[in-house]
């Protein structure tokens, strides 16, 4: 049973690196059967300085779309067997420059003949697919310049963690998390004021009062709350908003606050703002995704939130 190739797409990546290590060990035994020491991974960094005087680490990483210390490995190993040259870059000492030697040089000759069979060999086997497999791989990878793995997949789990929450509205039994995962967000960012303590050890005050408090829900366990302050005259606040710290970055925080948005606008509100810190980078970052805008501070905030950021959404 070949394990790899029975999870399909799954284990798209380590089947092509198997592949590509089952074709270097056949091409580096060649070599060895020739005589001749050289490895096939050291090819594509000899290759790319044939012809050329010298190319710095990083740009010869550029040209080989591979990272520097991958560069740095194969170029340290090929420096030690004498193919290359390592020098400093006099007029950037941060630079290191590769050159070939004139062993690199008759390496290069001595390979064109086996370079030759290894291209008609690995053409055979291609052609053997009925279509260009190399296009095919040349279509891959502008795909994933254009969008990487870990993009797709990223908004692949986004999308899943967001459809896994559910949202429900203030009950008596969630009362104890409205506080609890409130006062961990107040010890963990700012401070626990004697207001906050009031407002959540009441919630029901902010019922009664027109607000609306809502709990986000994952796999039947409350870990988020987000609430929505009603201040007359259909201007509403979003506020004591707090995700449990191990479930954060699940989508709980975005459809809590979509969830009450909505809210607003059923209660055909006409102003909905926020107040927020500009050191919480990630919940700024997600306000403005969903729609918010900083504004000028209000008259009425100006004395106790100089140093908070004042977001409105257009309704």
């Amino acid at each position: 049973m070949d394990l790899i190739k029975q999870l399909g797409p799954l284990a798209f990546a380590s089947r092509l690196k198997r592949l590509g290590e089952k074709l270097q060990k056949d091409v580096s035994k060649i070599y060895k059967d020739q005589s001749i020491e050289f490895e096939a991974r050291w090819f594509p960094v000899l290759y790319a300085l044939k012809g050329k005087k010298f190319i710095s680490v990083t740009a010869m990483a550029k040209t080989l779309g591979l990272t520097h210390p991958a560069i740095n490995q194969v170029a340290g190993v090929m420096t030690r067997r004498g193919l290359l040259n390592s020098t400093r870059d006099k007029y950037d000492d941060r630079r290191r420059l590769l050159c070939l030697t004139q062993k690199g040089r008759e390496t290069i000759k001595i390979l064109e003949p086996i370079g030759a069979e290894i291209a008609s060999a690995t053409r055979e086997v291609i052609d053997i697919t009925g279509g260009d497999f190399l296009e095919n791989i040349a279509l891959i990878e502008n795909q994933l310049e254009n969008e990487s793995i870990y993009e797709r997949i990223t908004i692949g789990l986004k999308k899943r963690q967001f459809e896994a929450i559910e949202i429900e509205e203030y009950k008596t039994q969630y009362k104890k998390y409205f506080k609890s995962l409130n006062i961990e967000w107040l010890n963990h960012y700012l401070s626990v004021t004697k207001e906050d303590e009031d407002t959540l050890s009441n919630p029901g005050n902010i019922i009664k009062e027109g607000g609306i408090i809502l709990f986000a829900k994952l796999n039947g366990f409350v870990i988020g709350t987000g609430t929505l302050i009603n201040h007359a005259n259909g201007t509403y606040e979003i506020a004591k908003m707090a995700v449990d710290p191990k479930e954060r970055g699940k989508q709980a925080g975005k459809k809590l606050v979509l969830a009450l948005i909505d809210k607003c606008k059923k209660l055909k509100a006409k102003k909905l703002y926020l107040l927020t810190s500009p050191k919480l980078e990630t919940a700024v970052k997600l306000y403005h995704q969903i729609g918010f805008r900083d504004r000028k501070m209000p008259d009425q905030f100006h004395n106790s939130c100089l140093c908070l950021i004042y977001m409105e959404y257009d309704l």
